[in-house]
């Protein structure tokens, strides 16, 4: 059997938990243009509630729990290229582009929706942790990879628990849909196995209240 190694590309849709066909529906939320933080597609996002921020996106911190529900996924922007005097779609937000203006930014924020994601090292992802709760480590975000914009956000493999609080839950495991040997199949000590997952503990399912997304 081959083993896992560590190639992580953040939460990528997958399916939908009801059956139905994916649309992977995005809602249109906001960047401020000065925000600093570097925004991956893959990457979780969740509101701000820091002053002067309200209502803005903002990039968690890395954990099992975020102090406040997720909003989604983030799944790439718009803001205006100064340097090329034109609106710029992006898989990712570099952070600081330099208008005054929002930035469109686009998130998967439906709960059913089914995301596949590759965990950490230090716990394995086996059939025992099916339908247990999740963190994610964000403390790579940015390691992203600024070529394609795609997230190197991971699930945090040892924080499975009942918690309703943690903000993903995992629903099954990549190896009973993918062919053997393929990164991430293996179940064994090494970790870094690749799950299915989907919302736990977001905005849309918390009972929340959040901005409005347009």
């Amino acid at each position: 059997m081959v083993t896992n190694t560590n190639a992580p590309f953040g939460f990528r849709p997958f399916n939908q938990q009801d059956g139905a066909s994916p649309t992977a529906g995005m809602d249109r939320y906001f960047i401020k243009s000065s925000d600093t933080n570097v925004y991956y597609t893959g990457d979780p996002v969740m509101l701000s509630t820091a002053a002067g921020m309200e209502g803005f996106l903002t990039v968690p911190a890395s954990g099992s729990t975020t102090g406040q529900p997720l909003l989604g996924i983030f799944v790439g922007c718009e803001y205006y290229d100064s340097a090329n005097s034109q609106m710029r779609y992006n898989a990712r937000f570099p952070g600081s582009v330099g208008s005054s203006s929002p930035c469109n930014a686009y998130v998967i924020t439906n709960p059913q929706q089914v995301f596949i994601v590759q965990g950490s090292t230090g716990g394995v992802l086996g059939s025992s942790v099916i339908n247990m709760n999740f963190g994610f480590l964000s403390a790579q975000s940015s390691l992203g990879n600024t070529l394609s914009g795609v997230s190197a956000v991971v699930l945090a493999s040892s924080t499975q628990t009942a918690n309703s609080s943690f903000p993903f839950r995992l629903v099954e495991l990549y190896a009973n849909y993918a062919p053997p040997g393929v990164n991430g199949t293996s179940t064994g000590t090494e970790g870094y196995q690749v799950a299915l997952v989907r919302g736990n503990n977001w905005v849309r399912n918390s009972g929340a209240l959040t901005a409005t997304s347009t």
